[in-house]
C-alpha cells in the first residue's frame, strides 16, 4: 500500500499554498512557512519582475526595510545575475555560476553584502501559458549554504507552487475582463442586475446602483429587487419565473423583456435573460438570471475627444454632436453651448460633410452606434 500520509507541518504549508493568492496579505503566510521548511532567513516570490519603469510585483517573507525593498525593484533588479535559471530547476547561486564572479560583482558588493545575506538558492517557474515567476531564498553570513536536501524539497514544491500561481493568474485575468465589460456596460448607461434562484440581488453595476438610489422604478427589499410599480411588479415576478426556470432547464437561449411604467414618457426597458447553467462547490446553482436595464433619462455618452479623433472634428463640432445624440434639438444644443443658431448650423453643416451623413437622426445613429461611447 502506498504511503499517503502528510506531516502537520507540511499540511500546513499547502493549506498556506491554497490560501496564497487570496490571503491578506497574499503570499506572505506561505513564504513565511517555507523560510521555516528550508531553515531560510527570507524568501522572495517575484510574479512579475521589475523592469525599467515598472516595479513588478515583488512579495517578501520579511521586509528588511522600504528602503531596501524599494532599491531592488528602482534600481538594482538590472543588475542581478542570478536570473533566467532553467526553469523548473533548483539551483544555489554557486552552482548557477562561478562563485567569484558572483561575489565581486556590484549587485552582491551594493546591494546584497550590506543586508547580510551570503547564500542564496532560486528557481524559475514558467509554463507554456506565459506564466513565469522566480522564487528566491536567502541565508545571512555565519550560516551554512543550502543543501542537497533543501535543493530536493524545494523541488518537490515547485510543481504545487506554480499549479497555484497558475490558478492566480487565470482569476487576475478573468477580474480584469470581467472588469473591462462591465465598464463597457456602465458606459452604455445600460444597469446591470446579476440575480440569484431567490432573486437575490449578487452583482449590480455602476448604473444599476444608481437606479436604485434614483428610487423611480426599483427598490432592494431584504437583498431581493423589486419594482415599484404594481403592475410592473407582477409583470416581472411572471417573466423572472420563467427566466429562473430555463436557467434550471440548461437553456439560457430564453430572453424575456418588457417596458416599465412611467406615465406619459416613456419608462425604461427591462430585459431578463437565464445564465449558463453551472454547479458551484457547494452543490447551489447561482447565480441564475441576468437583467438588464436601458434608462432613457440617463442616454449613452461619448468624450469629445474620441469623437474628434474618430470623426476628425474640431471641438466645437464634436461637442454639438454630443447634445444632439444626447437627446437636444439643434436650438437647445445652440443655447447650451452659448452660440448663436447660424453657428449651430454651420457647425452641423460641417459635421454631415466629415461623417458622410445627411439628417440628424443618422448622425445621432453613428455617433451611438460607435465605439466613441466605450471611452472614459
Amino acid at each position: 500500500m502506498r504511503d499517503y500520509q502528510i506531516s502537520e507541518s507540511m499540511n500546513e504549508l499547502l493549506l498556506a499554498l491554497s490560501r496564497g493568492p487570496v490571503a491578506e496579505p497574499p503570499w506572505e503566510e506561505f513564504l513565511r512557512l517555507l523560510g521555516q521548511a528550508l531553515s531560510a532567513d527570507f524568501v522572495t516570490l517575484i510574479l512579475r519582475a521589475p523592469r525599467a519603469g515598472d516595479a513588478g510585483l515583488v512579495i517578501n517573507s520579511v521586509v528588511l526595510s522600504p528602503s531596501v525593498y524599494s532599491a531592488y525593484n528602482e534600481n538594482y533588479f538590472a543588475l542581478d545575475p542570478f536570473i533566467n535559471l532553467p526553469p523548473g530547476q533548483v539551483f544555489t547561486v554557486d552552482e548557477f555560476m562561478a562563485s567569484e564572479d558572483y561575489y565581486n560583482s556590484d549587485y552582491y558588493r551594493q546591494y546584497v553584502e550590506p543586508t547580510g545575506i551570503r547564500h542564496l538558492m532560486g528557481a524559475d517557474l514558467g509554463d507554456a501559458l506565459g506564466n513565469s515567476a522566480r522564487l528566491r531564498f536567502a541565508r545571512l553570513i555565519g550560516r551554512e549554504n543550502f543543501t542537497a536536501a533543501d535543493r530536493a524539497l524545494c523541488l518537490r514544491l515547485l510543481p504545487h507552487i506554480q499549479q497555484t500561481i497558475r490558478l492566480q493568474a487565470r482569476i487576475a485575468r478573468v477580474e480584469s475582463e470581467r472588469s473591462l465589460f462591465a465598464t463597457a456596460v456602465d458606459r452604455m448607461a445600460l444597469a446591470a442586475f446579476i440575480l440569484d434562484q431567490r432573486a437575490r440581488i449578487r452583482h449590480s453595476n455602476k448604473a444599476a446602483d444608481r437606479l436604485l438610489a434614483e428610487g423611480r422604478w426599483l427598490a432592494a427589499e431584504d437583498g431581493q429587487l423589486r419594482l415599484l410599480n404594481r403592475s410592473d411588479q407582477r409583470a416581472f415576478r411572471t417573466c423572472l419565473e420563467d427566466v429562473m426556470q430555463a436557467h434550471l432547464r440548461g437553456e439560457p437561449g430564453l430572453v424575456k423583456a418588457l417596458r416599465l411604467a412611467s406615465g406619459d414618457a416613456p419608462g425604461p426597458g427591462m430585459l431578463l435573460r437565464p445564465l449558463p447553467l453551472v454547479a458551484a462547490p457547494d452543490g447551489s446553482r447561482n447565480p441564475s438570471v441576468a437583467i438588464f436595464v436601458s434608462d432613457p433619462l440617463h442616454p449613452r455618452e461619448a468624450p469629445a475627444e474620441l469623437l474628434m479623433t474618430l470623426f476628425s472634428l474640431t471641438r466645437a463640432e464634436a461637442n454639438l454632436s454630443l447634445l444632439l445624440a444626447a437627446g437636444a434639438t439643434l436650438d437647445e444644443a445652440c443655447e447650451q453651448l452659448h452660440v448663436s443658431r447660424n453657428t449651430g448650423k454651420s457647425h452641423l453643416s460641417a459635421v454631415f460633410a466629415k461623417t458622410g451623413v445627411t439628417r440628424q437622426t443618422r448622425l445621432v445613429q453613428l455617433i451611438l452606434g460607435s465605439v466613441a461611447p466605450m471611452g472614459e
